[in-house]
């Protein structure tokens, strides 16, 4: 039944196989903090958000924000950039620059199709935030096991006391970061609820959207425009009164619209590279996975640890690629004034 909740909790991992005195002390460490009670739900409404939330629902909550309701006059607030979503930045890594143009200019959008755009970063900044906390939840279990085989084995005399507090030094530290990453995820989601106009009320689920990705071959850079080009342009009242600003303020945005799209176009055709890195990479990590888990099971040394973290990085930045694909296609939608999640469309011979 839907509900809106005034908390989060993530949801704990399935169980490791481990040995039932380990399996004592990691009871009190790992599973009584995952799974913490919800806080108190807030008073059920008609209108309170689904749990699981897909894209689709979360983006109908848009036309009742703020934002939208206050139109241009809400135009100069400022939006904080995603937590993990750094679409720009992974595009264009090489350039080492700390602009950040990662959307279109709300200039060019009207305020529904903009706040669009927000929800639906947000969510996949979400989903995002959830893969890099299960990173190093599976990170953290694994180092604490390896440390506490090293201090009873110090205890046997065979392992010198520096090589075990290396083994805790590195268990706290995945511990830190899993802290972080927890609270991120919390943050994700109240940062998700304030673009939907539901402050407060974090959904605890979110179902992965079927996103739409873009063509091998994008559109040229002058059919956007000849698209983007028939929608209607604000014009601020001061301007609009006299041709000759409205002429020049025209000039501008066409300016503007041509940067934006060409932004976009050049951010899709290297994401469509990085993704097929990223697929490889994520194949290459599962093989790693399992060559460090057979070696483990038999007891010979290996860092599985290691490992899964960084397979589990990898299907982190196998997604961050497809996200912003997905999010840089529907930028180029919305520029066009189509909705954001319209499928490409496909020429056929005459």
């Amino acid at each position: 039944m839907p509900r809106a909740l005034s908390g989060f909790s993530p949801k704990p991992p399935p169980a490791l196989p481990l040995t039932r005195p380990l399996r004592a002390c990691l009871g009190g460490l790992i599973l009584g903090a995952l799974m913490t009670p919800l806080a108190p739900a807030i008073a059920a409404a008609e209108d309170a958000i689904p749990e699981p939330l897909s894209l689709d629902q979360a983006l109908t909550y848009a036309a009742g924000h703020p934002r939208v309701r206050l139109g241009t006059a809400a135009a100069d607030l400022p939006r904080s950039p995603p937590l993990y979503l750094d679409c720009e930045r992974l595009a264009f890594s090489h350039l080492d620059s700390e602009d950040s143009r990662s959307r279109p200019s709300v200039v060019l959008l009207a305020p529904l199709p903009a706040q669009h755009l927000e929800i639906m970063a947000r969510f996949l900044d979400v989903l995002l935030a959830d893969l890099s906390y299960a990173r190093y939840n599976e990170a953290m279990a694994v180092a604490y096991i390896q440390y506490d085989r090293a201090n009873i084995r110090r205890e046997l005399g065979q392992y010198a006391e520096l090589r075990v507090a290396e083994l805790e030094t590195a268990y706290q530290d995945v511990l830190r970061k899993r802290a972080a990453s927890e609270t991120s995820q919390r943050l994700t989601r109240d940062l998700l609820a304030q673009a939907m106009g539901r402050p407060g009320e974090l959904p605890s689920d979110l179902t992965p959207p079927q996103l739409t990705l873009p063509p091998d071959e994008l559109p040229n850079l002058d059919a956007v425009m000849a698209q983007a080009a028939e929608q209607a342009w604000p014009h601020p009242p001061a301007i609009a009164s006299d041709p000759a600003l409205a002429k020049d303020y025209r000039r501008l945005l066409d300016m503007e619209l041509r940067r934006q799209a060409l932004e976009l176009l050049s951010r899709l055709n290297i994401l469509k590279t990085s993704a097929r890195y990223a697929e490889s990479e994520a194949f290459m990590r599962d093989l790693k996975l399992d060559e460090s888990r057979t070696l483990y099971e038999q007891e010979v040394k290996a860092d599985l640890g290691y490992s899964m973290s960084q397979q589990t990085m990898a299907r982190l930045h196998e997604d961050q690629v497809r996200y912003c694909r997905a999010l840089g296609w529907a930028e180029l939608n919305a520029l066009q004034g189509r909705s954001l999640l319209s499928e490409p469309e496909v020429e056929t011979t005459p």
